[in-house]
């Protein structure tokens, strides 16, 4: 079976795309799979990136992340700042690989994408573009 492998940091991105996706009957099924399957994978990077922050965020009383107004966090040692940015990078950058759950999987989406009739911008045009060579890798790879 066919693997896609997509780096963490475009899972929103992508998972945006596929919910945004007008398809119909197989290649409507075969993004639903890979939809359903990526938003796991970006609801475990979402605790990863929170355990992460744990550790080096300050805490309060009953261990939670003490937020700012913004929502962010503040370093509990700020010397620290490089290497929790190193780890945070490292974390995005990991590559989530995803086998198919069916024989045509991936070849039925990537022919729905390649023909699709509607057009692309912006962070969409960029997770179109990175899921289609995703697909092709993956369809490639199980064709040799």
């Amino acid at each position: 079976m066919p693997t896609l492998k997509i780096p963490n940091h475009t899972l929103p991105a992508v998972t945006g795309l596929l919910d945004g996706l007008e398809l119909a009957g197989a290649a409507s099924r075969a993004r639903t799979k890979l939809h359903t399957a990526l938003l796991t994978h970006l609801e475990a990077l979402g605790a990863s990136e929170v355990e992460l922050a744990r550790q080096y965020a300050t805490l309060d009383e009953t261990g939670e992340i003490v937020l700012d107004e913004a929502g962010g966090f503040t370093l509990k040692d700020p010397s620290q700042s490089s290497e929790f940015a190193g780890e945070h990078g490292a974390l995005m950058n990991e590559t989530v690989a995803v086998p198919s759950l069916y024989e045509e999987q991936y070849r039925v989406l990537a022919k729905a994408l390649a023909d699709y009739p509607g057009t692309f911008k912006g962070p969409d045009a960029t997770a179109y573009d990175l899921l289609c060579d995703a697909l092709e890798q993956a369809t490639v790879k199980e064709g040799a």
